[in-house]
């Protein structure tokens, strides 16, 4: 995989999900967020390219 700069469309409820694990500080629900949403939109971020 060629690692580069991406740019990432977050929706309402991603922006929403990142300020509730932010206030709540919760670790584990953070990395279910990573796992599940981020990562794997950077990997078709850089499948495009």
């Amino acid at each position: 995989m060629n690692i580069k700069a991406i740019q990432l469309q977050l929706s309402s409820d991603d922006v929403t999900q990142i300020l509730g694990i932010a206030l709540d500080d919760d670790g584990e629900r953070a990395l279910d967020f990573i796992k599940a949403v981020l990562a794997k939109k950077v990997e078709k971020a850089l499948q495009r390219h």
